[in-house]
This record gives C-alpha cells, structure tokens and sequence, in this order.
C-alpha cells in the first residue's frame, strides 16, 4: 500500500467515524424529541 492510498484510507475511515460520532439532528417531526427539548428548556428549572 502507498502512502497516497493510506492518507485516502484514512480520510475515508475519518469519516465513517465523524457518520457514526455525530450522527444527524432528529428532525422537526419528531414529537418526542420536541417534548424532552422543549421540557429541558422550561421544565426542568420549575422541578
């Protein structure tokens, strides 16, 4: 294997790795993920 086809290896598996890490945001249908959000935010400061 070659350097260039390391570095290409690598950048490849980078991001595979950043997929998996931070995965995408749920969207804005997502009603129970709107609930505990929205709950985080003005809930939790009344418990």
């Amino acid at each position: 294997m070659t350097d260039e086809e390391f570095e290409v290896l690598m950048a490849q598996a980078r991001a595979e790795a950043r997929r998996i890490i931070f995965s995408a945001p749920p969207s804005d249908d997502d009603a129970e993920y709107a609930f505990h959000t929205q709950h985080a935010e003005f809930g939790a400061p009344a418990h």
